[in-house]
């Protein structure tokens, strides 16, 4: 589990320096990121089911995997305050699925399917 924290961190790291974007280093900061993934998937899903691009069912399943991230973070954040390895995972989880459902997103924009 370790690992896959480690690689995971390093991929969204990677990510924001390849925008150009100051990488969060404490955990405020990578939850306060999560949570703006998070908004943009739920923009970015209903854009793309009132444009057509996304079925409904698609939509919907992107809607609960969001809403289950969400859920995700708001547990981190109440538990970094007890434990902070729990809550590390978690924000960390949470934010891998948002990631993944951003980059299918992009794709399903890019080819309008």
């Amino acid at each position: 589990m370790k690992k896959i924290v480690t690689i995971l961190a390093v991929c969204m790291l990677t990510a924001c320096a390849s925008l150009g974007l100051q990488s969060p280093t404490t955990f405020p900061e990578k939850l306060a990121y999560a949570y703006g993934v998070h908004t943009a998937v739920l923009d970015t899903a209903s854009a793309e089911i009132t444009a057509q691009q996304l079925t409904a069912n698609d939509g919907n399943t992107i809607l609960r995997l969001a809403d289950q991230a969400r859920t995700m973070l708001d547990s981190a954040k109440t538990l970094s305050v007890t434990d902070a390895t729990t809550a590390q995972g978690k924000l960390t989880l949470a934010t891998s699925i948002l990631t993944e459902l951003q980059t299918y997103l992009r794709s399903k924009s890019k080819t309008g399917k």
